[in-house]
């Protein structure tokens, strides 16, 4: 796979991103839609398949698709630890560990990681003004979201800042 370009974006008739070193390290999309997921296209060299099946199966009446794309270490590999979402914020957070002992890495090279979330709720694309993400130096398994859409501490729904907060999700 081309390492040195996204493997999967949304097409604006422009083809594929080409990277620049003022590239940030992390994009976001938002698939509000279904005419959005079907913009949604996948590099030749990585899992058409996959991505394109988890997109089919989303209710966009009833669900949105988060798409997150990182760049990161090749030797490290990251763990979805939760999503949280109101009205106008997305929030992501990850752990990061090192790859086993017996899968080849390369210190130093950097690689991309996707990941396709979808959240059981809809979410207007339009309305997110802000979103944040964050990284942790280690695995984030007690924190780790259910495949259910909850979070393994049995909350779905929190109070924040007199908003409601929701977390959960549903990852490919």
């Amino acid at each position: 796979m081309d390492g040195n370009r996204q493997p999967v974006w949304l097409d604006d008739g422009d083809g594929r991103p080409t990277e620049s070193p003022h590239s940030r390290r992390l994009e976001s999309e938002i698939i509000d839609t279904a005419a959005k997921a079907d913009r949604v296209t996948v590099a030749e060299d990585a899992d058409r398949s996959e991505v394109r099946n988890f997109l089919d199966e989303t209710d966009f009446d009833t669900e949105t698709v988060y798409i997150q794309t990182v760049m990161i270490e090749e030797c490290f590999q990251l763990t979805l630890c939760q999503i949280r979402w109101t009205a106008d914020t997305i929030t992501t957070d990850y752990g990061r560990v090192g790859r086993p002992y017996d899968e080849p890495c390369t210190a130093g090279n950097k690689v991309y990681a996707v990941w396709c979330i979808r959240i059981p709720d809809t979410v207007n694309a339009d309305d997110i003004s802000r979103s944040s993400s964050s990284i942790g130096g280690n695995s984030c398994e007690r924190q780790r979201v259910g495949a259910e859409g909850g979070s393994e501490s049995g909350s779905e729904a929190a109070l924040s800042n007199d908003r409601l907060t929701h977390t959960g999700g549903e990852q490919a």
